[in-house]
């Protein structure tokens, strides 16, 4: 009798979605690594009427987490690896944004907001005096630095300017975040025979590392819990994931 070639190379795409859905199922981008763990709780009743081994055993999963590594350094992953919010920043312009300044040449002066450098930008010292681009000091992408000998002082400056369109990510704000994990797969060792994997409810994680300089492509390594769904109940169901397997 013949076998059946079932060998297996994964890839695809993996999406989340909160818990409660009150967002829309959305994919992650390029991710390199999906694997499942599970920690095992295991009894063990030695045979000691002679000859050794186990009279009896019993095993329970007693706890089941995933790795997911990410390489698109969206603000909505990088929340996810620091438990952090995302919002979205505005362009309304900003006039007279007070900033602390020590007028020492080279100190970098970064703005509240990413500046848009194609726009008009304003800078004036304590005394409302305009000071001189090239003079007092040069723009960078996140501010000002000062120029050695300009005018700008240890009292302060005001900088007007509009800010770019950003998100904004404020880490470790949030914790406890549920989510719905979805993978829509596919078998390369099978010419792209399709799978899903559907996990029902997951928590993320703080990342161990996040690296943000690198002579290589970064990545976000996210951890998560694999939690039991009290909401998936029935006969033969599993309340923590389903895996469709096209044949």
């Amino acid at each position: 009798m013949s076998t059946v070639d079932r060998s297996f190379i994964g890839a695809g795409s993996i999406h989340i979605q909160p818990h409660d859905q009150s967002a829309p199922l959305l994919p992650i981008g390029n991710v390199s690594e999906f694997t499942f763990s599970f920690e095992e709780d295991r009894k063990e009743l030695k045979n000691y009427l002679g000859g050794g081994g186990n009279r009896n055993v019993i095993s329970r999963v007693s706890g089941i987490t995933a790795s997911v590594v990410a390489h698109d350094f969206t603000a909505s992953n990088i929340s996810l690896a620091l438990r952090g919010t995302v919002n979205q920043g505005n362009t309304t312009a900003i006039t007279d944004e007070p900033l602390v300044s020590h007028g020492v040449a080279n100190e970098l002066i970064p703005f509240k907001r990413l500046p848009d450098l194609n726009q008009s930008i304003t800078v004036k010292d304590s005394l409302d005096t305009t000071l001189i681009l090239g003079d007092d000091y040069e723009l960078t992408q996140s501010g000002i630095k000062v120029i050695d000998g300009g005018g700008i002082d240890n009292q302060g400056i005001k900088v007007s300017y509009t800010p770019l369109s950003t998100n904004m990510v404020q880490a470790l704000v949030e914790s406890g975040r549920e989510f719905v994990l979805f993978m829509e797969g596919l078998n390369d060792a099978q010419e792209g025979l399709p799978f899903n994997i559907r996990v029902h409810r997951v928590k993320f994680s703080p990342v161990q590392n996040l690296g943000f300089i690198s002579d290589d492509f970064a990545n976000i390594p996210l951890q998560l819990d694999v939690l039991s769904d009290p909401t998936i109940t029935g006969q033969g169901l599993s309340p923590f994931m389903q895996l469709d397997l096209a044949q």
